[in-house]
């Protein structure tokens, strides 16, 4: 019982603000773990890179990569060490960015309530509910440890600034800015304003001890990226079908005659926040008025924070400019999931804007104030913690197509032969062996979005008795509609279907192709 009661005395000393960030982080936590333990099946992208792991020995994970794939040494080295210690499974393969995931709810919660105090709590649980967060930390790719490195290495660094900071605190952010470079390729968007401002610093406070040290440590940093790119990046940033793929993603200048596209780019971090209605009146809003009210948010809560903190800003905004010009290289796109990594700071400045909405009505009028910050907080939690909740009565699955494989192996005769559509080849490849499927019967597709290549693999299959046709991540074809049953509508032609099976964006079509 005395074990319970001093418990229950440390609960009863805990102020509001940490019992709710304690409740946040555990949200996230859960929501991250719901989605996890789902084990829905590796889509293309990760099984392509699933497939350079597995086969790959250390050594040659530092090649460019099979499948038009890139990923940080470090990243591929931490997976390969998983799998080559726990085994080849899709929960072992995801264990790094779920770990990454939690991780980053707590840096994030630790930042937002240094930054802001209780109003930090708006900005983490909207970090917490956010869907994109949850989904890609369970997802075989890096921008989940691309997130956690960022915050790690701005909370790190704003140790250092802090009055007093020891010297143990430089050795251990110059020790995680080496291995950051190695693991996140954003990274080298953040260590640059991280080194640069705490030089000027402990100068100034003539620590000229910690300067050497920063130095030094800037130097190590300085090597690491040159190494990783004489070995890894210059490939990556040289691979043709990729620089093709984000070609639209490159910064164009003069930015004042592109509008569209940076308009675009700000777009990639405002959905994750927007309500698609008013909840408390039930009214429908206008998503351009949403989109603009968080961009406004987002630029009010840059001043404040910057005359409070002028450090810990630019290291939030120096990352997104260092992309920027990055972007005008054609070194970095600015778009989609290669942002995400800025995401969180995005949701500090957003919830410093509402914070100061606060501030400025509360001197006229507390009860208005609140009341305000009450309404736009609970417009703007709407949606993330409404999409949270359906996400975790009913998890994404992605392309799902582990039990589509699993029904052909169920049901499939000796000399059936399996074609496998050009977006499922590595999927295919990465589970057949745990389905026993054998490669003599095998007909694996050309890499082509052009339905014409589809329609000669067809007629070249006429003539045999039983065809599975396996099909996921149909994401484009020269064809109008429904794009698998433009496919089928094919195959129609020379055969006739016998058995069907349908998951989540997967499917499997068996066939007689002898009429």
């Amino acid at each position: 019982m005395s074990y319970v009661k001093k418990a229950l005395e440390r609960l009863g000393r805990l102020k509001v603000d940490q019992v709710l960030g304690t409740l946040i982080v555990l949200l996230g936590a859960a929501l991250r773990l719901r989605q996890y333990f789902v084990n829905r099946s590796l889509w293309v992208d990760e099984a392509s890179l699933a497939l350079n792991i597995v086969e790959r020995t250390f050594s040659s994970l530092l090649l460019p990569l099979d499948y038009d794939q890139g990923a940080p040494i470090g990243f591929l080295f931490i997976e390969k060490l998983l799998v080559s210690v726990f085994g080849n499974e899709d929960y072992i393969l995801r264990l790094f960015p779920l770990f990454s995931g939690i991780l980053a709810l707590l840096l994030i919660h630790r930042i937002a309530l240094n930054v802001m105090g209780s109003f930090g709590l708006f900005s983490a649980l909207l970090f917490s509910a956010s869907h994109t967060m949850i989904y890609y930390s369970s997802e075989l790719k890096q921008y989940s440890s691309d997130v956690m490195i960022g915050l790690l290495l701005v909370y790190l660094a704003s140790l250092c600034m802090a009055e007093g900071a020891h010297l143990r605190n430089i050795i251990l952010l110059g020790f995680a800015g080496f291995i950051s470079i190695l693991v996140s390729h954003p990274s080298i968007f953040f260590l640059p304003a991280i080194g640069f401002l705490l030089v000027i610093q402990k100068w100034m406070e003539r620590d000229f001890r910690q300067v050497r040290w920063l130095i030094g440590a800037g130097i190590s940093w300085i090597l690491v990226f040159l190494s990783t790119y004489l070995i890894s990046l210059q490939y990556l940033t040289g691979n043709e079908y990729l620089q093709e793929y984000w070609g639209a993603h490159y910064a164009p200048l003069p930015p004042w005659e592109h509008l569209d596209w940076y308009r675009r780019v700000a777009l990639y971090l405002v959905p994750p926040v927007i309500p698609s209605y008013f909840p408390l009146f039930n009214l429908n809003l206008d998503q351009e008025i949403l989109i603009s009210s968080c961009l406004i948010l987002f630029l009010i809560g840059i001043l404040p924070l910057s005359k409070r903190n002028i450090k810990l800003a630019a290291l939030m905004l120096f990352p997104i400019l260092l992309t920027f010009v990055a972007s005008v290289l054609n070194r970095y796109p600015m778009g989609d999931r290669f942002l995400l990594f800025w995401f969180p700071f995005f949701l500090l400045f957003f919830g410093e804007g509402l914070r100061r909405i606060y501030m400025m009505t509360a001197r006229y009028s507390p009860k208005s104030g609140a009341l305000i910050y009450g309404v736009l907080s609970i417009t703007m939690l709407w949606t993330p913690l409404s999409a949270a909740y359906e996400n975790a009565i009913n998890p994404p699955m992605g392309e799902d197509i582990k039990p589509v494989l699993a029904y052909i192996h169920e049901h499939k005769e000796e000399k059936d032969v399996i074609y496998v559509h050009n977006g499922s080849v590595t999927p295919f490849y990465f589970y057949a062996p745990s389905f026993g499927f054998d490669d003599e019967y095998i007909f694996v597709a050309e890499k082509s979005r052009n339905i014409k290549r589809f329609t000669i693999d067809v007629i070249e299959l006429q003539g045999i008795d039983r065809v599975w046709f396996v099909f996921s991540h149909v994401v484009s074809c020269d064809c109008d509609g429904d794009r698998v049953q433009a496919h089928l509508r094919i195959i129609d032609e020379y055969g006739v279907p016998i058995d069907s099976f349908e998951a989540v964006k997967a499917a499997a079509y068996l066939y007689d192709m002898t009429p």
